[in-house]
């Protein structure tokens, strides 16, 4: 018997209490293993525990790259400035920097955080300039550190949703880079120094999927910046290798990365005396509790704005005393700061505080930027930093054991539709590499979904989450994680059970992110997802083979259809027929499922978001055809299946790429071309013909009869 499969056997053995088949695979009697088997069961059971963990662990580091030769930046530059803070040194360095790499750059000084103001101010400002269309914009707005209502973000993250918003109102297609100085922390916790410009990282984040096409990406600077840091400021805008969260130090560019990070060979944190949780009596807090309760806490104190009235709370009470624990349930609102302080004064000197867990502030569903107030903005996240800010401020001089922080994955890596979250969560995250660099206990812990029916994640939620790849986490092991990593003594841990051969190409279907490049084996996953060119092919064009062209499309039509059932679960193409795939419940996920299944049966390289270029079946099925080779090049049909292959071509491509091969000139003559076609006489003459050998009567009948004029 092969040595593995031996294990395997022993092991399942031990995992059943089969002492009979345990003697018998090692030649000894039953009774010798008795008193073994408990223990045997007992450490296999923990060592299963510990590789989960070890598998859901991660954290973010950051990679030195390349930025190559001196950066050119051609064309117009909107450079977006905080205006109290326009003629600052920074500021106007970062202006001049944009033109001596060849830019020309254009200032909107802004001194609002309106959406409409700013929004109008951009239009008045483009208006200005003889030339609509820019290379790039560059927003320094978070810069300004000025608070703003309800005190929860600074007046530059107000301004920076409103630019985002804005932008995206107006439609430029520029991409827009945003410019943060002490944000994150590269190699050093102290290079954290405003307290929210990490709030656009978590914003940035996201809108690197939802605005996968517009977003340049995001730059922290150090401060204040020197020449040779403006330098490779401009190169990253210039292009990296496709980076788009960028630090820049003395010492040269980074990269941010996702990288794995076992953490079950640290310490586990061991509660003691009492520990305070916020959102105590909601999923996540009250299943805190009961561990730390299990776990040696002597007093388990529930923050909650219900309190005692909250559902639930007199059973989670009575479970908590069976467990050994003193209990306390106050209602108390985390984001008012006499509340809290009023609390904290309050607590038994005979069982002092030695932890607390910020576990309150909860993800709402999905809603984009663009149909969000700031007020909504800032009500997400204001739990989270309000919160935090207050414990903060209210136990700086307690020397506490622990100070964990619900943090989340939309922090990390990003969750489409939840920019506000984000930001609040990458709030508590470097507020907790504030904290330890000032020697305070802190760690952020940023999640991906908890299973249980804890948080957020219903039943229907969790198997949508499931089919994406972030898979949901046993409750019992997510605890576990928190404990070795709050014991790593790290500042900032992720804990995400994350199935990467589902989540990998939804993820990167709309642009490459390189937050990956940390996970090699995901990168080669991504590699092994594009089929070899011409598998399956000889077959299919063998099928059209002597078909006229509406039986080939007729035929393609169908495989579209049916592959498109079997990725919905439907068990015929009926039940999806030539409506949208927008309609019939295609998401990211099961755009990459068909596109799979395409390319296999095809033997072509489909891209993944062909489903979002093609909207239904049957215009996919055309640019199969063309793809194939099946199209006459001269037929209205061949000329718009290319035009729609070389539209999903064009948003593939990087900026840097289209402005070097000279792209949009190339589309514009070509556009010319079509309006003089169009425009032919007749006589076979030209406009321009015609005007040359026109008397005035003749120009002022053509004006009338071109644009209309009485």
């Amino acid at each position: 018997m092969p040595e593995a499969v031996a294990d395997g056997v022993f092991w399942d053995a031990v995992e059943r209490g089969d002492l009979s088949s345990l003697a018998d695979s090692l030649g000894v009697e039953e009774k010798a293993l008795e008193p073994v088997l408990p223990g045997l069961t007992s450490w296999r059971r923990r060592n299963q525990d510990q590789s989960t963990v070890d598998s859901w662990s991660y954290r973010i580091a950051w990679d030195p790259v390349a930025t190559g030769e001196p950066p050119i930046l051609p064309g117009t530059w909107l450079v977006v400035v905080p205006s109290p803070q326009a003629d600052d040194a920074a500021v106007t360095g970062v202006v001049a920097a944009l033109a001596e790499h060849g830019a020309d750059p254009v200032v909107v000084e802004v001194d609002t955080v309106e959406r409409a103001e700013l929004t109008a101010r951009l239009r008045e400002r483009m208006s200005d300039d003889s030339d609509d269309e820019y290379a790039g914009v560059v927003s320094l707005l978070a810069w300004d550190e000025r608070i703003c209502e309800p005190g929860t973000l600074s007046r530059g993250v107000a301004a920076t949703v409103a630019l985002m918003q804005a932008v995206e109102e107006i439609g430029l297609a520029a991409p827009l880079w945003c410019v943060t100085h002490g944000a994150v922390a590269v190699r050093d916790l102290s290079e954290v120094t405003s307290e929210f410009q990490p709030l656009v990282w978590g914003m940035g984040v996201v809108q690197g999927l939802d605005q996968p096409s517009t977003w340049g990406g995001i730059v922290d600077l150090p401060q204040p910046p020197d020449g040779s840091s403006l330098a490779r400021l401009c190169a990253v805008l210039a292009g990296v290798d496709a980076e788009d969260q960028v630090a820049v130090r003395a010492s040269g560019v980074f990269a941010r990365r996702m990288r794995r990070e076992p953490v079950t060979s640290a310490p586990v944190w061991q509660p003691r005396d009492t520990v305070l949780i916020t959102g105590g009596t909601g999923g996540l807090g009250s299943y805190v509790a009961r561990w730390a309760a299990g776990h040696g806490a002597r007093h388990v104190v529930l923050l909650s704005r219900q309190g005692a009235q909250a559902p639930g709370a007199a059973e989670l009470e009575a479970e908590l005393t069976a467990l050994g624990s003193d209990v306390t349930i106050a209602a108390c609102d985390v984001t008012d700061r006499e509340q809290l302080a009023a609390v904290l004064a309050e607590l038994p000197d005979g069982a002092p505080l030695s932890a607390v867990v910020h576990a309150a502030g909860l993800a709402l569903p999905e809603k984009p930027l663009s149909k969000m107030t700031l007020a909504e903005f800032a009500d997400i996240g204001r739990a989270k930093i309000a919160g935090a800010r207050h414990l903060d401020d209210l136990l700086w001089e307690r020397e506490l054991d622990a100070f964990v922080l619900f943090s989340s994955g939309a922090a990390a890596w990003g969750s489409g539709g939840q920019s506000a979250y984000a930001a609040g969560n990458a709030y508590l995250d470097a507020l907790a590499q504030r904290r330890r660099a000032r020697g305070l206990a802190a760690t952020s812990v940023a999640w991906g979904a908890w299973g249980g029916g804890l948080g957020t994640i219903d039943e229907m939620m969790g198997a949508q989450w499931r089919r994406t790849g972030l898979m949901t986490m046993d409750p019992r092991l997510a605890a576990l994680a928190m404990a070795h990593t709050v014991g790593s003594g790290t500042a900032h841990g992720v804990v995400a059970d994350i199935d990467w051969e589902r989540f990998a190409p939804g993820y990167t279907m709309a642009r490459f992110r390189p937050l990956l490049r940390g996970l090699p084996d995901v990168i080669d996953l991504l590699a092994e997802d594009a089929p070899e060119d011409g598998a399956g092919q000889s077959e299919l064009v063998a099928r059209l083979a002597g078909l006229s062209p509406e039986d080939q499309e007729r035929l393609l039509t169908e495989l579209v259809q049916a592959e498109a059932a079997a990725v919905l679960g439907h068990a015929s193409a009926d039940a999806t027929g030539d409506r949208p795939f927008s309609e019939i419940g295609f998401d990211s996920l099961t755009a990459v499922e068909l596109r799979n299944r395409l390319n296999a049966a095809t033997g072509l390289r489909l891209p993944a978001t062909m489903v979002f270029d093609h909207p239904r079946p049957s215009v996919l099925a055309r640019r199969i055809r063309t793809e194939l080779g099946q199209t006459d090049a001269s037929s209205v049909d061949s000329v718009l299946a290319e035009l729609e292959r070389l539209e999903a071509s064009l948003v593939a491509l990087p900026k840097e790429k289209i402005e070097r091969a000279r792209i949009t000139s190339r589309l514009q003559r070509m556009t010319t071309k079509v309006a003089e076609i169009e425009a032919v006489g007749v006589n076979g003459d030209t406009v321009t013909e015609r005007l040359d050998t026109a008397s005035a009567d003749d120009v002022f009948a053509f004006i009338d009869q071109e644009f209309g004029m009485d």
